[in-house]
């Protein structure tokens, strides 16, 4: 088995960025990865499946780890692993990149099983990372728990969080911003155990716009060669991640900007302390005052579908509009 020198952990919320994010360092020459998620590589321990705890959440403490197992996990992680070009290590002592943003429900296990690893923690602008969760769902390419105990709309997408039950019945706007949050909140908070010297902060529109830039700080972070690889990647416009669902454009997030103006309430406290951790690591801060923009309200909702057949003719109508069914649309019978 191979031996684990400071592993680097990525962290975000769903749909941040981080998968560009370990695309562009996995190019590493310093780097090894076991070539995607750890999905199925931890999962798939009976102990940390998640239907073996009953659904709760996809958070794991390091209450779940002990020698035996943290010794089963290292030897999985080492089995998978493989350089930038898909080859085995060839060396004993390996640096380990590792990305999932189930990982946000996870630092204290991490640190558990590797207590010299370090831990990247990306942000992105809220009102854009909130909407491409929405997207996600919608678009049913990131199903996570089909038929989902306990979830009436069957299918759930994305992380897991602590309380996600809560949510029944909810509309998509409040989930995705409680997956938002519920990532965010939950990596400030681990984060604060560990020394400050073991994780950095960025921002997604940080490592798009300043590309060369920002692998550098972080190479100096991890103490990681800013090789040619990595320089030739960020000598030009990173490309689009592999989980990318539509072309990136200017303010796409306007596109759910009723339902986010509805939420942004409820998110201002998580994103302030976002905003001071950034503002500590000398970064920029997101804008926290909601901003009105000239957006046409969505088109109202289609009218129901009334089976004239069941309704007795004296009840209210369906339609809503407080008439009896036989004044409305029981008279077109």
């Amino acid at each position: 088995m191979h031996s684990f020198d400071r592993p680097i952990i990525i962290l975000s919320a769903p749909r941040s960025g981080s998968t560009l994010l370990f695309e562009v360092l996995s190019k590493s020459q310093s780097l090894h990865t076991i070539g995607g998620e750890s999905h199925a590589l931890i999962e798939t321990i009976p102990k940390l499946n998640i239907a073996y705890r009953q659904f709760n959440s996809n958070a794991l403490s390091a209450d779940d780890i002990d020698d035996e197992l943290a010794q089963q996990l290292q030897q999985r992680f080492s089995d998978e692993l493989r350089d930038s070009k898909g080859q085995k290590p060839k060396t004993s002592s390996v640096r380990l990149l590792e990305k999932t943003p189930k990982n946000s429900l996870r630092v204290d296990f991490f640190n558990a099983l590797f207590p010299d690893a370090l831990f990247i923690y990306l942000v992105r602008e809220p009102k854009e990372n909130i909407s491409s969760i929405m997207q996600a769902w919608r678009s049913n390419k990131f199903v996570t728990y089909p038929n989902l105990p306990g979830w009436d709309k069957r299918h759930w997408s994305l992380l897991l969080p602590p309380n996600w039950q809560q949510l029944n019945q909810q509309p998509l706007h409040n989930i995705a911003a409680f997956q938002w949050q519920a990532a965010n909140d939950a990596i400030m908070s681990q984060l604060q155990t560990l020394p400050p010297e073991r994780w950095c902060m960025l921002s997604y529109d940080q490592l798009i716009s300043q590309p060369e830039q920002t692998v550098k700080a972080l190479c100096e972070f991890t103490g990681i060669e800013f090789d040619p690889d990595l320089a030739s990647l960020c000598s030009q416009p990173l490309p689009h991640s592999r989980y990318t669902i539509t072309t990136p454009k200017a303010n796409k997030w306007l596109d759910n900007y009723h339902d986010i103006e509805k939420v942004w309430p409820n998110i201002t406290n998580t994103l302030g302390h976002i905003n001071q951790h950034l503002s500590a690591h000398g970064q920029p801060v997101f804008e926290a005052q909601w901003q009105a923009h000239d957006v046409a309200p969505p088109p109202p909702p289609p009218p129901p579908k009334i089976d004239v057949a069941t309704v007795p003719r004296n009840s209210p109508c369906p339609c809503g509009s407080g008439k009896r069914f036989k004044q409305c649309h029981g008279a077109l019978r």
